[in-house]
C-alpha cells in the first residue's frame, strides 16, 4: 500500500539550537553541502527522494495540525481564546496543504513520481520530525510542533525567558516523542535549495520538465490568504513555467526557500500588523496562550481519543501468539478503536470522504487541460473534467471539516463512555491511479456509491424519521455527481444537462469562487438559498448586484453592475471574492452575459439556485459519569516514600504527563502486584486506577 520505504537514518538529523551560534551555522552549512541519503544518490535520484519524503511530511503535519484543531472546544468563558487558538491552527494546517501541492508541483518539474501518501502509524517514522500521532491539542504535542518548526538557530536577541521555556518545551517534546528527540524539517529544504540552484554537483539543465507546466496546481485555483496578516500568509502555491531553465532553477530555489522560512523563520520584533509570523513563532504563541489557559482550569478540548480508528480487534487463535510488533501495534489500535457502531459509521464516512478528496486531488495534478471552458454562448465558464475534480477537491474539505466536528462530539465506546471518538484520517488501501481516464472516474464513481450506501444502511436510512439535513445534503449532491461520473467512466464526457443554466450557472458561480465555505460578515453567502427575484433585491453591501431601470427592469449594461465592478475589482472597496482568487475572465464573462440578457430566470422561474450545505445534527446521548482526573483522584494513590522516590530514576508517580505516558506499563505491574515494591495494591485502587485510563486519563 505504502509504495515507498524510508530506511532508518536515511535523512540526517538537523543539530539542535543549543549549540553556539557559530557552531550550529558550521553544522547547518556542513548538512546543507552534503548529501542527507545514506549512501549518497546521484543528484536528481536525490531530489526525487527528498520531494518524496517533503510530500510525506507535510501531509502528516497537516493532518496532524487539523486533529489538534478539532479537538479544541470553542465555548464560554473562554470562547473567544479558544476560537482564536483554533484558527491559527486551522491557518497553519491549510499553509501545510500548500507545501504539499506544491511539492507535487516541484516533483512534476523534476521529473519524479507524485506521492500524496503519508505514514499511519507512529512505528516507521524514520524520515518524520516525530512520530505519526492523531492526539487532542495539549501542551506535550505542543511542545512537539514547537520544537519541529523551530529554526536551526534562536536569534541572540531572544528574551531570555523564552529562551527558558523553550529549553524545557524541547526536553518536553522529547519525553512526549517516546524518548526520541524531534527533529528540525529544516534540513530537507536546505538541501533541496542547494540541489536546484547547483548545476554543478546539483540538477543539470536537462534534468528540468518544462513541458510539465500545464500539469501543476496555481494560486489561482487552489490559493487562498487570511483575513489577517496576523493570522499567517497567503498559501504558497507555486508553479513553474517558462522556456528559460535558468528562471525555472530561481523560482524552484525560492520556492524551497519560502516553504523552509514559513515553517521556521523567526522574526524579532513582534510582526506589525501587516506582516505575519512563521510556524515556529506562531506554534510557540499557541503554546503560551494554552499553558495560560490551563493553568486557570479551562477545558481546552473535547475528550477525543489518541489515534482513533477502525480496526476490528484480533480474534484470538488457540495456541497462537502475536509477535512483540503485532502486539506493540494492537497496543496502540486498541486504545483509540471506535466501537460504538454509530460513530464507527460516521467514522468510516469521514474515510472514504478523505479517499475520495486525495484521489480527486491526485486525478487534477495528472491532467493537463483548462480549468474552465473558453467557449462562447451558454456554455462559457462552464467546468471542465479538470474543473470538476478542483471543486469536488474542496467539496471534501469542506464536508470532512463538518464530519470532523461530529465526530469529537460522539462517545467511541460501546457502551458510551467518557470518551469521544475524532477524525481518523485512515489511508485507502492504495492511493494509485489508473492508466486510463475512464478508469480513473470509475475509481472515483465507486467510492462515491460507497459512501452512499454507508448513509443508506447505517447512518440514515430512507425510512428513518429523525433525519439529518447534511446527510441528505450530501445524497442529494452525491447521486447529481455519481451521473457526471457515471458518463465520464463510460468515456462519453460531461453530461450537458448536468451543467447549471442562467441563474443556477450565475450563484453557482459565486458559490464556486468561496470554494463553497462560509463567508463571514458583512454580506455572507449572499446569493445562497434564494430565488432569481430573491438575488436581485438583496443588498449585500448596501447595493443591489444588478442596477434597475425606474420602471422596474433590469439595466443591461454588465459595466454598471455593482456585482461585476466588485468581481472585477473596479469598484471602491474590495474585490470579491475576498481571500479568494479572482474570479476567471471566462465566468465573469458568463455574468456579463447573462446581465446583457436582462438576467434570465431559469425554467420553471422561481427556483432556488444553490442551496448552502448544512452542518450536521447533534445527537443526544445520556451524559457519561465524569470521568476521574489525575490531579483529584490518582496523583494521591502514590506515595512519596517508597512509591514516587523509588521510581523517579524513570519517570515522576506525581507528574501527571509521565503516569499518563505510562499507564499501561503501571497498570501492569500493579495487576502483577509487583508494584508498589512494598506489598500490592488492593483491588478497588487498582480498580480506580483502570477506570481513569478507561476514563482518557484525564488531568
Amino acid at each position: 500500500m505504502e509504495g515507498r520505504f524510508f530506511a532508518p537514518g536515511s535523512i540526517t538529523q538537523m543539530p539542535f539550537w543549543d549549540l553556539a551560534d557559530d557552531e550550529a551555522r558550521v553544522a547547518a552549512a556542513a548538512t546543507a553541502q552534503g548529501s542527507l541519503h545514506d549512501p549518497p544518490l546521484e543528484p536528481h535520484d536525490e531530489v526525487v527522494f527528498l520531494l518524496t519524503a517533503a510530500a510525506e511530511i507535510e501531509h502528516a503535519l497537516m493532518v496532524q495540525y487539523l486533529y489538534a484543531a478539532y479537538s479544541v472546544r470553542v465555548a464560554d468563558p473562554n470562547r473567544e481564546q479558544l476560537a482564536a487558538v483554533q484558527n491559527l491552527l486551522t491557518q497553519i494546517a491549510r499553509e501545510e496543504m500548500g507545501h504539499l501541492v506544491t511539492v507535487q508541483n516541484l516533483l512534476h518539474l523534476a521529473g519524479g513520481p507524485l506521492n500524496l501518501n503519508r505514514e499511519h502509524s507512529p512505528f516507521a517514522s524514520a524520515i518524520y520530525p516525530f512520530r505519526f500521532t492523531l492526539e487532542p491539542l495539549t501542551l506535550d504535542s505542543l511542545a512537539k510542533y514547537v520544537i519541529a518548526e523551530s529554526p536551526a538557530m534562536l536569534p541572540p536577541t531572544l528574551p531570555e525567558q523564552d529562551r527558558v521555556l523553550l529549553d524545557q518545551i524541547r526536553v518536553d517534546a522529547t519525553r512526549a516523542n517516546g524518548g526520541q528527540p524531534v527533529q528540525h524539517v529544516g534540513p530537507i529544504f536546505e538541501r533541496l535549495a542547494h540541489l536546484f540552484s547547483d548545476a554543478v554537483d546539483g540538477l543539470a539543465d536537462d534534468d528540468f520538465r518544462l513541458d510539465t507546466v500545464a500539469l501543476q496546481a496555481t494560486f489561482a485555483d487552489w490559493g487562498y490568504e487570511p483575513r489577517n496578516a496576523g493570522d499567517g500568509d497567503p498559501l504558497i502555491i507555486e508553479s513553474f513555467a517558462g522556456p528559460d531553465v535558468a528562471a525555472v532553477r530561481a523560482a524552484a530555489v525560492d520556492a524551497v526557500r519560502r516553504i523552509g522560512a514559513q515553517g521556521e523563520g523567526y522574526d524579532l520584533p513582534e510582526p506589525g500588523p501587516t506582516e505575519s509570523e512563521s510556524h515556529f513563532e506562531r506554534f510557540f504563541t499557541i503554546y503560551k496562550q494554552v499553558s495560560d489557559l490551563s493553568s486557570t482550569g479551562a477545558v481546552i478540548t473535547w475528550p477525543v481519543t489518541t489515534n482513533p480508528n477502525t480496526t476490528s480487534a484480533p480474534t484470538p487463535s488457540a495456541g497462537e501468539s502475536n509477535g512483540t510488533v503485532e502486539a506493540a501495534q494492537e497496543a496502540l489500535a486498541s486504545t483509540g478503536r471506535i466501537t460504538l457502531p454509530r460513530t464507527r459509521a460516521w467514522a468510516h464516512l469521514f474515510n472514504l470522504r478523505y479517499r475520495m478528496l486525495l484521489g480527486q486531488l491526485a486525478h487534477f495534478l495528472r491532467l493537463d487541460n483548462d480549468v474552465y471552458s473558453a467557449e462562447s454562448g451558454p456554455r462559457r465558464g462552464d467546468r471542465t473534467d479538470r474543473g470538476l475534480l478542483l471543486i469536488g477537491t474542496f467539496d471534501e474539505m469542506r464536508r470532512l471539516r463538518k464530519i470532523a466536528g461530529k465526530l469529537v462530539q460522539l462517545p467511541k465506546d460501546d457502551p458510551p463512555g467518557s470518551v469521544n471518538a475524532g477524525p481518523p484520517f485512515e489511508l485507502p488501501y492504495t492511493l494509485n491511479l489508473p492508466d486510463g481516464e475512464p478508469q480513473r472516474w470509475r475509481m472515483h464513481l465507486d467510492a462515491s456509491r460507497a459512501a452512499t450506501r454507508l448513509i443508506r444502511e447505517q447512518l440514515q436510512p430512507d425510512d428513518a424519521t429523525d433525519r439529518d439535513g447534511f446527510l441528505d445534503d450530501l445524497l442529494r449532491l452525491d447521486a447529481d455527481a455519481q451521473v457526471v461520473m457515471q458518463s465520464l467512466a463510460q468515456g462519453a464526457g460531461i453530461p450537458p444537462d448536468s451543467l447549471p443554466t442562467g441563474f443556477e450557472k450565475v450563484v453557482g458561480i459565486l458559490e464556486e469562487a468561496v470554494r463553497g465555505f462560509t463567508v463571514g460578515a458583512p454580506h455572507s453567502n449572499f446569493w445562497a438559498g434564494t430565488t432569481r427575484d430573491q438575488f436581485l433585491a438583496t443588498r449585500p453591501v448596501g447595493q443591489p448586484p444588478v442596477n434597475l431601470n425606474p420602471d422596474g427592469s433590469v439595466n443591461p449594461d454588465p459595466d454598471a453592475a455593482p456585482l461585476i465592478q466588485r468581481l472585477e475589482g473596479t469598484a471602491s472597496g474590495n474585490r470579491m471574492p475576498r481571500f479568494r482568487p479572482p474570479v476567471p475572465d471566462s465566468r465573469i464573462g458568463f455574468i456579463r452575459q447573462w446581465i446583457t440578457e436582462g438576467t434570465p430566470d431559469d425554467s420553471p422561474p422561481g427556483q432556488v439556485g444553490v442551496r448552502h450545505e448544512r452542518d450536521p445534527e447533534p445527537e443526544p446521548f445520556d451524559p457519561p459519569p465524569t470521568p476521574l482526573s489525575f490531579e483529584a483522584d490518582i496523583r494521591g494513590l502514590f506515595r512519596e516514600t517508597p512509591d514516587r522516590s523509588s521510581m523517579l530514576f524513570r519517570f515522576d508517580l506525581h507528574r501527571y504527563e509521565d503516569v499518563r505516558d505510562n499507564a499501561t506499563a503501571i497498570l501492569t505491574r500493579l495487576d502483577d502486584g509487583t508494584m508498589p515494591c512494598d506489598g500490592p495494591w488492593p483491588p478497588e485502587r487498582i480498580a480506580t486506577f483502570r477506570q481513569w485510563i478507561a476514563g482518557g486519563r484525564q488531568p
